[in-house]
């Protein structure tokens, strides 16, 4: 792990495997120690995989103030400016999606290409599912790994998979994020809304998405894929919200053809 300090703040990253850049972007509440290992171990097999945690998050720095996603995105092109990348392959989950989305919009000189997974152009463009007005509405203030894994899995995959669901946990306990920011990051999220922004990416882009997904259902990749030029959706039948980690051995080679 190593620190920068970019916009005021001091970053955390971490660098694996060699060639042309590939930066994942994690989501809200999370830090790069939720990555699953065979995911980091696929996208760092030809590329030089940077992990981050984002700002308020793992082992980055907290702001004192509000931030905002377009905030966390400019951390991530100085980050690249502080590593001497130019230019890299962007990959974003959930909240970390929306990040790549900004950055591929506002920058889109930097991203090679994109790859967005299990996210939106806005939380409002698509009705919520009623499975998540109810978690919405009794989501506690302090982090539970647990509350988090139900997000990202059905009840018959966590017991059918029940000692890697138990390693996720441990990775999730892993400086688990404040009040504060799980509160700064649901506020960020909420506000953004790329809709009438997508027709300025012009960076090919992969869409990832679970048709299970009740956090961000599937309409919103739907929307996604109509308004990104030069995009391709793949919809995973069996999968929810945790998409990239429940069906990564399918989601990896996709990537890996789509990088080259």
């Amino acid at each position: 792990m190593s620190i920068v300090r970019v916009n005021g703040i001091r970053i955390s990253y971490a660098t694996y495997g060699e060639g042309f850049p590939l930066i994942a972007i994690s989501g809200k509440d999370s830090n790069m120690e939720w990555w699953h290992p065979a995911v980091k171990e696929a996208l760092s097999a030809n590329n030089r995989l940077i992990l981050l945690d984002n700002r308020g998050t793992g082992r980055s720095e907290v702001p004192p103030e509000s931030y905002g996603i377009s905030d966390m995105a400019q951390d991530v092109v100085g980050l690249m400016d502080a590593l001497g990348i130019s230019q890299a392959h962007i990959l974003g989950q959930s909240m970390g999606g929306m990040i790549a989305q900004e950055i591929a919009i506002e920058y889109p000189e930097r991203v090679a290409k994109l790859i967005l997974a299990s996210t939106t152009c806005g939380v409002t463009r698509v009705r919520p599912s009623l499975r998540m007005l109810k978690w919405m509405f009794r989501k506690p203030s302090v982090f539970s790994p647990r509350d988090t894994l139900n997000m990202l899995y059905s009840k018959t995959y966590m017991r059918e998979y029940a000692d890697k669901i138990a390693e996720a946990a441990e990775r999730m306990g892993s400086f688990p994020p404040s009040a504060r920011t799980m509160a700064v990051h649901k506020e960020a999220s909420r506000k953004f809304d790329s809709l009438a922004r997508l027709g300025r990416i012009v960076s090919p882009t992969l869409i990832i998405h679970g048709h299970r997904d009740w956090v961000f259902r599937p309409p919103h990749a739907v929307l996604l894929a109509r308004y990104i030029p030069d995009s391709k959706l793949l919809m995973y039948a069996n999968a929810g919200h945790g998409v990239l980690s429940q069906e990564h051995r399918k989601v990896m080679e996709e990537i890996r053809r789509f990088i080259g």
